[in-house]
């Protein structure tokens, strides 16, 4: 991606400047936690939402056709099992599509694939030394990895029936926490919280392009 300004051209998982001016400086990216979830899911958590209107966005209407419908602009795209154009590295161990929730710790990248993160909702991980939990959806892309330092175990409060992203979790003495996309809190104590590690949802052959070397879960 590029920005207009300095015509710099950016790479999307590091946020480092790559080609223009401001190659060499301190300018980076911060990074900013996003969602890949479904509008119901979401509504349900933000009632008070709001929402672009369609004439007022860069786009027209048209553009915004649900996914499901061969219409929608990136419809051929995402039915493709291949790529669009070459990609010179590749790993067939998942098929090229295959969402993955990408991190990356102490220079040590991993991968966990969404399908996996569906099934298992609750991972209990480390990289690089580094306790984490991740959490995730049970009907769509939204996923997001927290520290864990002192190791505590995680599972869902209800008997998992909820298929969205949960909003609480429980660990092993009974202590529930409150579950955002920026932090996790205990219910009980707000001053004790675990923060999110910066992670993103992309396809396996764009994250392996950039991470060759990158662990994958279940592997």
């Amino acid at each position: 991606m590029y920005d207009r300004l300095t015509r710099t051209l950016w790479h999307q998982f590091t946020g480092e400047p790559i080609i223009g001016e401001l190659v060499g400086s301190d300018v980076e990216l911060t990074y900013f936690p996003t969602a890949r979830t479904t509008w119901g899911d979401w509504l349900a958590e933000h009632p008070d939402t709001t929402v672009i209107t369609r004439e007022g966005a860069r786009y027209p209407p048209w553009s915004y056709t649900h996914e499901s419908d061969e219409k929608s602009i990136y419809f051929a795209y995402r039915e493709d099992p291949e790529t669009m154009f070459p990609i010179a590295h590749r790993d067939a161990v998942l098929a090229p599509k295959a969402e993955v929730l990408g991190v990356t710790v102490k220079g040590v990248a991993k991968a966990y694939p969404i399908e996996v993160l569906r099934e298992e909702r609750i991972v209990h991980d480390q990289i690089a030394d580094v306790d984490l939990v991740v959490i995730a959806s049970g009907s769509s892309s939204d996923a997001h990895i927290y520290e864990n330092p002192d190791g505590l175990e995680f599972e869902l409060v209800d008997d998992g029936s909820a298929s969205g992203f949960p909003s609480e979790v429980v660990d092993q003495d009974g202590t529930v926490w409150k579950v955002s996309r920026e932090r996790l809190v205990d219910a009980s104590d707000s001053s004790r919280d675990l923060s999110v590690v910066p992670s993103n949802v992309s396809f396996w052959f764009g994250w392996f392009a950039f991470h060759r070397e990158t662990e994958l879960y279940g592997r």
